[in-house]
């Protein structure tokens, strides 16, 4: 609705004039002809025909402005890019991200969207044939309101974090498709999660590392396919022990941050990493695993012995006796255990205790049955993790006969690779589940460290799809925290339930959405996650043309009959983009809020 002095026009109206410039063009070659072929004075034609000409260019360019606005409502080709196009883009902006071509979505987009409604010429904007083409199908309209241009925002927004929210076929591969391609086009390291393993995702991933010239930085990790993927170390990267016992708690199911399980189980863990680490020994997934259910015995004994031979020399000679009746019933390590603690305890120890083998020690003395029954949640995750090809790939060690790359998250990113983790969901969503949150726990060490010690010489993107699936507490620590180590996370759901559903509670989920300062919708149908888009958009002020019509008689005078009709505008506060809108964008189709608040109508390319 335009009003200028309470004077109404509606946008989508009949193109008029063209048929006033066909008017004036016919008058002017009128002119032109009797002023050719009589003989006239020639004064009033050339000033007849001049106008004419003049009008009829005017009136043709209004028409071609009203005929294109019309027309661009019933556009529904899809758009498409090549990588080398898109190397140029980023070639001559390279400060840049680059989203596809759209418009800033402002209140005048409103109101016209609001006139398109409410005048009832939707439905006439696409044709049957439409329905068969994924691409075509939706309110095109919508994205013809206004002339698009290429969608460009400062590269910094990434290290507000980004959410792309969109139901499935709406475009969330598509649009990580297009944001994988620039940042490896940059030279940055990638790291995408996966869970569906989609094939045309790492294909693109793979594609973009050789269009760059660097296709030997791929890294590629899928469970299913244990002799094509790489093996992925998700306990390397740590500065305290303490880490990796704080990193498999962080994926066990649990009924809140206090819960007294998943204490035990972080204290059992941690005993055992001191152990491994007592005896020289890089602790992994696997040898976790054996000591947590096998028992901690041996490890002990052997932990035990070193101390001792470092601190106790001719400590094997005072217990030899001892030692050799243990041994034929098979109990040695409770035999070291009471020396130790001989040696250890009371008020003038012979030697000095060692505070982590005292842990390692209370594990081994504690009551079995109920040990088990305090660590019945950690151990099904820790034999998810292990299990069948799963222990090679997450707990790798080095063997010549064995080509596959062994690889952590900090030799990704220092290295600047980029990693396509294929998670397998679709076969076991539990599993891949407990995969991606550990990975996702390794990444926010990783994080950490740069953060710690001022390493921010790159930006990381790191791109989860059905972040649902994976999200845990280091994965929110990370979109919070993420920024001062460099990382951009990008993370895409189908609804806002999901979080809740993952996490368990609705201001988990909130917390989620809070940490992220880009909001992608694409297509969306449902009504919680339309809301909260639309509640991140402003109000504005709507104008509806109203007319009233009025015709009557008089009793007493039948036969006489008069008449009123009257305009009015009236406002209201209205949505920016109502939530309703969202369910019918087409596929590719998209309403961004920026960082800073810019609102960006826009469509994501197709790679080719």
């Amino acid at each position: 609705m335009r009003r200028r002095d309470q004077s109404y026009e509606f946008p989508w109206r009949p193109s008029y004039e063209r048929t006033s410039s066909l008017a004036w063009g016919a008058g002017a070659l009128t002119s032109a002809g009797i002023w050719t072929s009589a003989s006239l004075p020639t004064a009033p034609f050339i000033v007849m025909t001049s106008m004419g000409a003049v009008m009829c260019g005017v009136r043709g360019a209004q028409a071609l402005r009203q005929m294109h606005r019309v027309r661009r409502l019933r556009n529904t080709e899809a758009l498409k890019i090549t990588r080398d196009e898109l190397l140029k883009i980023l070639a001559k902006n390279p400060d840049v991200i680059w989203l596809g071509r759209g418009f800033n979505w402002q209140a005048e987009h409103a109101q016209l969207a609001h006139e398109v409604r409410q005048s009832g010429i939707e439905s006439s904007l696409k044709s049957a044939r439409d329905e068969s083409d994924p691409f075509k199908v939706g309110a095109h309209w919508i994205h013809g309101l206004e002339r698009e241009q290429a969608v460009e925002a400062p590269l910094g927004i990434l290290a507000g974090q980004t959410l792309i929210v969109g139901t499935t076929g709406a475009g969330k591969t598509r649009a990580f498709e297009t944001l994988i391609t620039q940042a490896v086009l940059r030279g940055e390291p990638v790291i995408v999660l996966d869970p569906k393993g989609d094939k045309e995702l790492c294909e693109t991933m793979r594609r973009a590392y050789a269009h760059a010239g660097h296709p030997e930085k791929f890294v590629y990790f899928h469970p299913a396919h244990p002799s094509e993927s790489a093996r992925i170390d998700p306990l390397h990267n740590w500065n305290r022990p303490t880490e990796l016992a704080s990193r498999i708690a962080a994926i066990i199911a649990s009924e809140g941050s206090m819960d007294p399980f998943i204490a035990f189980s972080w204290k059992a863990l941690n005993d055992v990493v001191q152990g491994l680490l007592a005896i020289d020994k890089r602790p992994n997934l696997v040898s976790l695993h054996q000591y947590i259910e096998g028992g901690v015995d041996s490890l002990v004994s052997e932990a035990l012995k070193r101390f001792l031979d470092e601190h106790d020399a001719g400590w094997a000679d005072s217990i030899r006796s001892r030692l050799s009746k243990a041994a034929q019933r098979g109990g040695e390590t409770s035999v070291i255990v009471d020396y130790y603690k001989e040696r250890t305890q009371g008020a003038r120890p012979a030697i000095e205790p060692s505070q982590a083998l005292n842990g390692l020690v209370g594990s081994y003395e504690h009551n079995r049955e109920h040990f088990q029954k305090m660590i019945a949640t950690l151990i099904p995750t820790l034999s998810m993790l292990t299990s069948g090809d799963l222990g090679d790939l997450l707990s790798p060690t080095p063997d010549p006969d064995d080509e596959r790359v062994i690889t952590n998250m900090t030799k990704i990113i220092n290295s600047r690779q980029g990693a396509y983790i294929g998670l397998d969901s679709l076969a076991d969503s539990t599993v891949s589940g407990a995969i991606g949150s550990i990975l996702m726990a390794d990444l926010t060490a990783v994080a950490a460290d740069r953060y710690n010690y001022g390493i921010s010489d790159v930006g990381i993107n790191v791109f989860v799809d059905e972040a649902a699936e994976v999200i845990n507490e280091p994965t929110i620590m990370l979109l919070n925290k993420g920024r001062g180590g460099k990382f951009c996370l990008t993370i895409a759901t189908q609804t806002f339930a999901d979080f809740a559903a993952r996490l368990g509670s609705e201001p988990k989920a909130r917390q989620v959405l809070g940490n992220t300062n880009n909001l992608i919708a694409l297509r969306t149908i449902d009504a919680e996650t339309q809301k909260y888009v639309e509640e991140q958009l402003d109000e504005v002020m709507l104008s509806t043309l109203s007319r009233d019509y009025r015709t009557g008689t008089s009793a007493s005078e039948p036969t006489e009959f008069d008449g009123s009709y009257s305009e009015s505008i009236q406002s209201e506060t209205g949505a920016l983009f109502p939530a309703s809108m969202l369910g019918k964008l087409p596929n590719m189709h998209y309403l961004a809020r920026l960082t800073g608040g810019r609102i960006v109508k826009g469509r994501f390319p197709i790679m080719q």
